[in-house]
């Protein structure tokens, strides 16, 4: 895997985000196993996520075991703005790579949604794959 594949999938979740597309969104996360779950903490949410019915729940809502989810999907993103701390690195043991940094979601209103950000890639059969995905709402100190 290299830097440029991450990016690559980045710029695909970006994609699918905008295109409200939660197949295509959800095809970009390793659920793995009960025993290696995905690790998924959304960003207009305290509840982790463990798995893909958790996923789908966040993005698109109507899950009664998360009354809590408005389907995050349904904001009307029309632009998603990544930008890295210091750009994908590569973790530890070279088998997969981090990020972390903010990132701005702009709605069709043009109002934007500041958040922080971590993923964790990694690449199974041949495709780069998020294993760990926190994000949350920036915080902006009071003023005055």
């Amino acid at each position: 895997m290299t830097k440029d594949e991450v990016i690559r999938a980045q710029g695909a979740w970006t994609r699918a985000v905008v295109d409200q597309d939660v197949e295509t969104l959800l095809g970009l996360y390793d659920f793995g196993s009960p025993d290696e779950p995905l690790l998924f903490k959304p960003t207009l949410t305290d509840e982790i996520r463990l798995d893909e019915v958790g996923a789908r729940s966040y993005f698109i809502g109507g899950n009664p075991d998360y009354p809590h989810d408005g389907g995050f999907l349904f904001n009307n993103w029309k632009r998603v703005e990544f930008k890295s701390a210091v750009g994908p690195i590569l973790s530890a043991g070279g088998l997969g790579y981090q990020d972390m940094g903010h990132y701005t979601f702009v709605n069709e209103n043009g109002d934007s949604t500041l958040a922080d950000y971590t993923f964790v890639y990694h690449k199974l059969g041949g495709k780069v794959l998020i294993s760990l995905h926190h994000s949350s709402l920036t915080w902006i100190p009071p003023t005055g």
